[in-house]
């Protein structure tokens, strides 16, 4: 082996050595409290304690009007995910979401009675999606492990083992795979699969939690074809993959129409749903004051403003940076690629929409990540510029 072939493969190692150590990096927080947490996620016994469950859930605020408990959402979501697997009726219990994230939380009971384990495999998948999704945006494996590991790393993130069930990160890995997909049918030259993969995540989507997201979701893809106006034939089998999203949803209600009730319920249902949430947009524009500055409006009492403890100035930099590349692509001073226009639209869509009522940052998971891809994507290009302006490293 001569000299430049033995530099190659050294090259090659320390790389994937790089890679490795990163990736240990990333996460070796989140295992150590899946670690401690093990009982949470591993231990069995939820079916004997499921009546106890059912009689917590029978004495709160979601049954009774007077003298009732208040529970929080993960244990309305543990006894939604018990009593789904006991065959009743999802709409009997709370509507004001599709009954597909409660039912992934009895398949973990079906499987590992615990209806936590599976959101081990949640967690897991949202990781790997934002890595994937990082990964073809920079086209770095290594470079790859730095949006990862911030978020996989923060308290935002690795709160949700300590709260858990949640819908929102049952969604979350629908969510980013969904743009993954969409992301690979646009990039590679056979789509068609790409987007069968793409409506199939939308209608999980569409199915766990409150539709909207699966709508800003498809708005910002049909907005991509619409600023590239590509009025093709790829444009046009994405369209044609799209009724797979509503299979989803109806699927998610076998039970309720097996007990009688009509597809065209099922959609007046939605309909309830959309109301539902519509009655909770207030305080329009505290999502910015949140996410820059850590000024949290809450909407209870006297609606007080307080901070997170889960803010980290990472938001407000990654957010500034991407606002940057923005405007820099638009004046045509930096190259865009299509992964990069397309997480842009994403988080500019997503970015309003939280814009327009109450929020937290319980729903930022959704925007965070793709951020850092952006913000990171947007220092690499300046320092490869800069590298290339004044000659250095």
């Amino acid at each position: 082996m001569g000299n430049a072939a033995r530099k190659k493969v050294n090259k090659a190692f320390l790389y994937k050595l790089f890679c490795i150590v990163l990736f240990l990096i990333a996460i070796i927080q989140p295992i150590s409290i899946l670690y401690k947490g093990s009982e949470t996620f591993f231990s069995r016994g939820y079916m004997s304690r499921y009546d106890s469950i059912k009689e917590v859930y029978e004495g709160s605020q979601y049954v009774k009007k007077k003298n009732a408990g208040i529970i929080p959402d993960q244990a309305l979501e543990s006894f939604a995910g018990g009593a789904f697997l006991k065959g009743i009726n999802p709409i009997l219990i709370i509507h004001d979401q599709p009954p597909m994230g409660r039912y992934i939380l009895s398949l973990s009971i079906l499987l590992f009675d615990n209806v936590n384990t599976i959101m081990v495999a949640l967690f897991f998948l949202s990781g790997l999606g934002v890595f994937l999704v990082a990964r073809l945006t920079l086209n770095n494996t290594l470079l790859s492990f730095v949006p990862l590991g911030i978020f996989v790393n923060e308290s935002l993130f690795l709160n949700k083992f300590y709260n858990s069930p949640l819908l929102e990160p049952i969604q979350l890995p629908f969510i980013i795979f969904a743009l993954y997909f969409f992301i690979q049918g646009i990039v590679r030259k056979h789509y068609t699969k790409w987007f069968v993969l793409t409506s199939l995540m939308l209608g999980f989507v569409i199915s766990i939690r409150f539709f909207i997201l699966g709508a800003i979701l498809l708005f910002a893809m049909v907005l991509y074809f619409l600023i590239k106006k590509q009025f093709n034939r790829k444009f046009a089998i994405f369209l044609l993959t799209l009724p797979i999203a509503l299979v989803i949803l109806l699927v998610s209600y076998t039970r309720t129409i097996q007990l009688g009730s009509s597809i065209l319920h099922i959609f007046s249902i939605q309909k309830y749903i959309f109301y539902y949430h519509k009655a909770q947009l207030s305080l329009p524009f505290s999502f910015w004051d949140l996410l820059l500055f850590n000024r949290w409006h809450t909407w209870w009492g006297g609606r007080a403003i307080t901070s997170d403890p889960q803010w980290i100035i990472v938001w407000p930099i990654s957010a500034f940076l991407t606002l940057i590349f923005f405007i820099f692509g638009i004046l045509k001073k930096i190259s865009v690629s299509e992964p990069e226009k397309i997480i842009i639209i994403w988080s500019i869509l997503y970015s309003l929409f939280l814009s327009v009522g109450e929020t937290s940052t319980r729903y930022f998971p959704p925007l965070l990540p793709f951020l850092y891809i952006i913000a990171t994507s947007f220092l690499i290009k300046i320092i490869i510029l800069l590298k290339n302006k004044y000659k250095f490293l």
